[in-house]
């Protein structure tokens, strides 16, 4: 439904929007709302008029015409949409587990309705045998605490939470078949709109944004609430394995998540410390956890803290595990660009210094320590669920265990392909691990080491990051004139090149898309595809990720050739994505993982490609006629 709403967007208005995904107004507003940033991500909708049946005029006749014999020369696919297939074989492990913890989220996860279907619909068994195969030990998904509990201050809107813990009950029993434990990611207590503090002003906290308003964690009843709803789901689901929460993310939640002791107009939390209150948030989840079952893991994650992160640290319970996301605060120069990375880097790898020191303190509170990485893809590439650059994991994850870190959470609602980069990150689960199965011809050997080499002259930065066109790549349309729109977090990228780059001057950003693409293609040049029952998941992944990374160097050049009106310019870039377009519809053609990612669903299918294919030709043609 998500892959709809992005290609409709543009084309239909709200009301033919909702008749075509069967749904109401009110539907709609909560998938938009609660699909992880949905709204966000695709950004103001344009006014679309209704769009009718009529008949063809002449000229659209002729221009479909030239559609058709534009489409009718390609090939034809091999899969369909969520034919997701695994080469992962058997890891055979030997000794001691060096992390305890190693957990995913499920590659084709749900992430807003995970409990209102049955999960076989996207976490069939064949995904969890090879996560099993590969040494996944969890998985995650988001639970939202009046869904899977009565909501005590307003219990119509818990309606149908029985059905969802029975479905998560069942989820878990069906795991533990293959020795995987479920976490449930939580965000609590969620805020509320303003007219529900009307009804109950005693509980009422910091205004945050869109006119919600945070539930005083300070009060005895959202203490007690967020208490009893984690112990009710613990014994209704005693096969659980656990928590892990962020307390200061972008979803407001406790009075401290979106304000400072000098911005907090909460009369009881600002005269408190922000240690005090987010530690007091998790000591109620942990209570309310350990009360049913001691050996559940309650994780604390720092995501957010920021200049907090040490004051909270100090005050979290004895018994929950602190997580860093590994990257933190790692310096890196790139093209003479210099910055810091805060998360999803698989280029410029961790750990960082800022997830040291906050290791290092947990340390000396006997907090046992998790890290949060990304092994098989991020940001920098999401679209291509395997990034062959194998050497760089294998070193993240031996500098993680070095800072004496037992817990792993390798991916965030990105990165859960069953792939080969995972197993290279379970070479280090255990004390002995046979890794005969992962052998490579030293050809192969090498491209991987000039695929990781390449890759660190990914010009990263966390603006860029989302909103270049290196997610969406040969999918993005082109565009002959300025369409005026804004980029959008990981979703359209337009032709809005100065969101493009973040930190980097133009010609650094094009300078480093040309030199990771060439020495790709150094990579690329030693790989022959092997032939056997499943894709050659290398061979695919490594072509798949070049077309998005010489996709956004043609849509740069294409766009700066655009303000200064050099034609020629322009067709060679249009050129040179014709022949990209092509390149990544053949591969999508043959594996269905590619383009598709689990909170975005589709970013591009087999269809949005025909249409670039379609709109270079077009590009083409007019650029010719003027």
């Amino acid at each position: 439904y998500i892959t709809i709403i992005k290609r409709m967007w543009h084309l239909l208005p709200y009301e033919q929007l909702m008749q075509l995904l069967d749904i109401d107004m009110q539907t709609l507003a909560i998938t938009m709302r609660e699909d992880d940033f949905l709204d966000i991500k695709v950004g103001h909708k344009p006014i679309c008029e209704p769009v009718v049946w009529r008949e063809l005029t002449a000229e659209e006749q002729a221009a479909t015409a030239r559609i058709r014999e534009i489409v009718e020369a390609l090939p034809a696919s091999e899969s369909q949409p969520f034919d997701f297939r695994y080469a992962v074989e058997d890891l055979h492990f030997k000794g001691k587990p060096l992390f305890n913890l190693r957990m995913l989220y499920g590659f084709s996860g749900l992430y807003q309705k995970a409990f209102d279907v049955d999960s076989r619909t996207y976490l069939p068994d064949d995904m969890l045998e090879a996560y099993q195969k590969a040494g996944i030990n969890a998985l995650w998904t988001q639970g939202v605490l009046y869904q899977l509990s009565e909501f005590p201050f307003e219990p119509n809107l818990s309606a149908g939470y029985q059905d969802r813990i029975c479905r998560l009950r069942e989820l878990t029993e069906r795991c533990e078949k293959y020795g995987i434990k479920i976490f449930l990611y939580i965000n609590e207590p969620r805020a509320m709109q303003d007219h529900f503090f009307e009804r109950h002003p005693t509980i009422k906290g910091f205004p945050a944004k869109e006119g919600k308003i945070s539930m005083c964690t300070s009060t005895k009843e959202v203490q007690d609430y967020l208490t009893n709803s984690i112990s009710y789901i613990c014994t209704e689901v005693p096969k659980l394995g656990g928590f892990f929460t962020i307390t200061r993310s972008e979803n407001p939640t406790n009075c401290y998540s979106h304000s400072t002791p000098e911005t907090c107009t909460c009369p009881r939390c600002r005269k408190r410390s922000v240690g005090e209150v987010v530690g007091e948030v998790i000591a109620c989840i942990e209570k309310g956890a350990h009360r049913v079952n001691p050996n559940m893991q309650v994780i604390a994650w720092s995501w957010g803290w920021d200049e907090f992160n040490m004051e909270i640290i100090r005050h979290l319970p004895d018994n929950v595990v602190l997580m860093s996301q590994s990257e933190l605060d790692v310096p890196f120069n790139i093209g003479g660009v210099e910055g810091k990375v805060i998360d999803y880097s698989m280029g410029q790898i961790g750990p960082g210094e800022r997830a040291k020191a906050e290791w290092k303190l947990a340390k000396e509170r006997g907090l046992e320590l998790a890290a949060k990485v990304q092994v098989s893809t991020t940001w920098e590439c999401s679209t291509v669920p395997a990034l062959p650059v194998y050497p760089l994991v294998e070193e993240h994850i031996r500098k993680i265990r070095e800072e004496g870190v037992t817990n792993l959470l390798l991916g965030w609602t990105l990165g859960g392909y069953p792939s080969r980069n995972i197993m290279y990150a379970a070479k280090y689960f255990y004390e002995h691990c046979d890794d005969t199965v992962l052998a490579l011809s030293p050809a192969r050997r090498q491209a991987a080491e000039i695929f990781s080499e390449a890759f660190k002259e990914f010009p990263f930065d966390i603006i860029s990051l989302y909103f270049g066109p290196h997610n969406s790549g040969p999918a993005t349309m082109l565009f002959l004139h300025p369409t005026g729109y804004e980029a959008t977090m990981t979703c359209f990228a337009y032709d809005d090149i100065e969101s493009w780059r973040g930190i980097y001057p133009r010609e650094v950003y094009e300078q480093q898309f040309a030199k990771l693409c060439a020495r790709w293609e150094d990579g690329l040049a030693l790989l022959t595809e092997e032939k056997g029952d499943r894709p050659d998941e290398m061979y695919i992944m490594a072509h798949a990720a070049y077309c998005l990374f010489r996709a956004s160097l043609n849509q740069f050049r294409f766009y700066v050739a655009r303000e200064k009106n050099d034609k020629t310019a322009m067709r060679q870039a249009a050129t040179d994505e014709l022949a990209c377009a092509k390149k990544m519809l053949g591969l999508v053609n043959r594996d269905a993982s590619i383009g598709f990612e689990a909170s975005n669903h589709y970013y591009f299918s087999r269809g949005c490609l025909v249409e670039k294919v379609i709109n270079c030709h077009d590009i083409l043609r007019r650029l010719e006629e003027e």
